[in-house]
């Protein structure tokens, strides 16, 4: 996990969470940015992550009132579509001004990412090149070939400095990390497949059609060491990744969702997932191989580009999905066969408006739509969540 930002912060930006309409009116024009340091993806996901606790808290808590949640949605969108444009420091700036709001003497203080890693007195890549050494060892074209592509992803993340552009770096507890690459390398040359059964929450990459490499956190209940369990697909939206639904998005609420009702939670990289349908038949055989699934519980859900991918696989592969949630996004499903769709749109949402999304929900035949009101295109994503993984697990098993 990430470094939180001090205590005090995640209290001030609460506080931003309960001021008047006059004071969050005034903060909508973010400063121009001063920083002389380039702004990082790490440092976008550090206030990302302090935004998302403090908003999550305040919802749940009931205490945002319509015309404050609005705002916020507002405030966080506009720096999305700056984000999308390229425009990191800009959107740092807008993160940077709701939270003053509340703090007049806040100033970001950047995390300093790990340089010169050392684990056990030798540097991080020597331990990684010789992981990848004995890795390079094993027979990749047998039935342990997937757990090998994800024991060389896994010991590639031991790297000396570590990058602030690569979220899997940047999470990543190095020395945590380095003593689970060594046991799992250790299974495979006794011939045994370390992530069969295994519980618990790991990030993992995997060969899917035409050899692409595809990043994923699976996150496994205690139920999976022992029977067969559900599962619970997640697509994030452009500009995220596979850590997003486990780490942020209502912080990871997602996730803690599918553990309480013993489901395999999987959140992927989306891109592989939106131009070819066999990507999804890659996946459910490589978990297929690990864990015991009821195929009669496969559950996906995407927001926004990931709702688009959603929609696919439902068009491409209805039979094989029991339930599918598209979030501020998704398209038509026609397929026959095609399994229930829940379509949820944002009131606010400038980037994928809501109006579009009830359009595809009106085209499909499964669909059912609702509205998130005083809610943006990112913000909303908790609240859905929280609405939708209940309605997918109402649904009739296949």
């Amino acid at each position: 996990m990430m470094h939180p930002l001090a205590s005090r912060r995640l209290l001030a930006l609460a506080l931003l969470l309960s001021i008047s309409d006059a004071a969050t009116a005034g903060a909508q024009q973010a400063p121009a940015p001063t920083a002389s340091v380039a702004v990082t993806r790490a440092d976008l996901a550090t206030r990302y992550l302090l935004m998302d606790a403090a908003y999550a808290a305040a919802d749940s808590s009931a205490r945002l009132a319509d015309s404050t949640r609005a705002v916020l949605n507002r405030i966080f969108d506009r720096s999305t579509l700056s984000f999308f444009g390229g425009r990191f420091a800009v959107t740092a700036a807008m993160m940077d001004t709701a939270i003053t709001m509340a703090d007049p003497t806040y100033r970001y203080v950047r995390r300093e990412l790990p340089r010169d890693v050392v684990i056990d007195g030798r540097p991080a890549r020597a331990l990684r090149d010789a992981l990848t050494a004995r890795l390079t060892r094993l027979d990749s074209a047998g039935p342990l070939a997937q757990a090998i592509v994800s024991a060389r992803a896994r010991a590639a993340l031991l790297v000396d400095t570590v990058s602030a552009e690569r979220s899997a770096e940047f999470l990543a507890e190095p020395r945590a990390l380095a003593r689970a690459v060594a046991a799992e390398v250790n299974a495979l040359e006794k011939g045994r497949n370390p992530y069969a059964r295994q519980v618990g929450d790991l990030w993992r990459s995997y060969h899917g059609a035409n050899g692409m490499a595809v990043a994923m956190r699976v996150i496994a209940p205690r139920a999976a060491a022992t029977r067969a369990v559900g599962v619970l697909l997640a697509l994030h939206g452009a500009g995220g990744d596979e850590n997003m639904f486990a780490n942020g998005y209502g912080q990871g609420v997602a996730a803690r969702l599918a553990r309480e009702n013993d489901l395999l939670f999987v959140s992927l990289a989306t891109t592989p997932f939106m131009t070819s349908a066999v990507q999804f038949d890659s996946l459910m055989a490589v978990l297929g191989r690990d864990y015991r699934l009821d195929a009669t519980r496969v559950y996906l859900r995407g927001h926004s580009m990931g709702a688009g991918a959603a929609a696919r696989l439902a068009q491409e592969r209805p039979r094989a999905l029991t339930a599918v949630a598209c979030l501020a996004g998704g398209a038509p499903v026609t397929a026959a066969g095609a399994p229930p769709v829940l379509f949820l749109g944002a009131h606010l949402d400038p980037i994928i408006p809501a109006a579009r999304v009830k359009a595809a929900a009106a085209a499909t035949p499964t669909g059912v739509y609702e509205e998130r009101v005083n809610e943006g295109h990112t913000l909303m994503v908790r609240g859905a969540v929280l609405r939708a993984v209940p309605w997918m697990l109402q649904q009739p098993r296949r």
